[in-house]
């Protein structure tokens, strides 16, 4: 007899947190999904420039054009380093054969340095200095990190902003009561080196080693925001 009440009583207390369950579900707000986008852009004055110089020699003997070009790069890296406002690096140092009828016959060394400098007019003195023993392989002006962060930090604020404004406009205008983020995403673009295009006179000058005439420009940065929200099901 007690062994059958015991499990009369388990048996009710199941039943009793099924309905306890089924009401708790009932009783849950039921969300409708909305993708959303918002973007914020600004132009952002380019205020870095970057140049990348190389030295490169082909001989007969590997000895000889690697003691050129190593002469070469130690003789702008001396130039570059007596002016405080230009960040100088080294870059990549390759050595191949050069093959005539697969036969080795000679020897190419090349190596690369980065220069860069918030003062334009004092590097772009420098790379027509450098000239005289380096070839130019790029020029290329872009927005500073720190110039960048700032810019990005301020259009993500002016992005979000955008995102909320039509999360309720989109709310309000469906009659539902409230939203909430589901998800969401931030991208950023733009603020990368943007390539420098010389003019025949421009190539000229460089071949002369005479310092090009540079124009910083501005730079477009965009900030992306795109996410997903729930709207609540029930009417207002």
């Amino acid at each position: 007899m007690k062994q059958k009440t015991k499990i009369m009583i388990i048996t009710a207390a199941i039943a009793v947190a099924h309905c306890v369950a089924a009401f708790a579900h009932d009783g849950e707000p039921i969300y409708d999904r909305i993708s959303l986008s918002a973007s914020a852009e600004r132009e952002v004055e380019n205020d870095l420039l970057v140049a990348v110089l190389f030295a490169e020699h082909q001989a007969q003997r590997q000895q000889t054009v690697s003691a050129k070009v190593n002469a070469a790069v130690r003789w702008a890296l001396d130039k570059s380093k007596q002016s405080t406002s230009i960040k100088v690096q080294t870059m990549r140092y390759s050595t191949s054969p050069i093959y005539n009828k697969k036969v080795i016959t000679g020897w190419r060394t090349r190596q690369s340095i980065r220069l860069e400098s918030k003062d334009p007019g004092k590097l772009s003195d420098l790379i027509g200095e450098l000239q005289e023993r380096l070839s130019i392989g790029s020029v290329n002006y872009a927005v500073s990190k720190p110039a960048r962060d700032l810019a990005e930090e301020t259009l993500i604020t002016e992005a979000l902003a955008q995102f909320r404004r039509r999360a309720v406009l989109v709310t309000q205008n469906l009659g539902r009561k409230s939203y909430r983020i589901v998800q969401i995403s931030i991208n950023t673009q733009g603020g990368r080196p943007v390539p420098i295009t010389y003019g025949v006179r421009a190539v000229a000058a460089m071949e002369k080693s005479v310092a090009p005439a540079i124009e910083a420009g501005v730079r477009k940065i965009t900030v992306n925001v795109s996410g997903t929200i729930e709207v609540d099901a029930d009417p207002m």
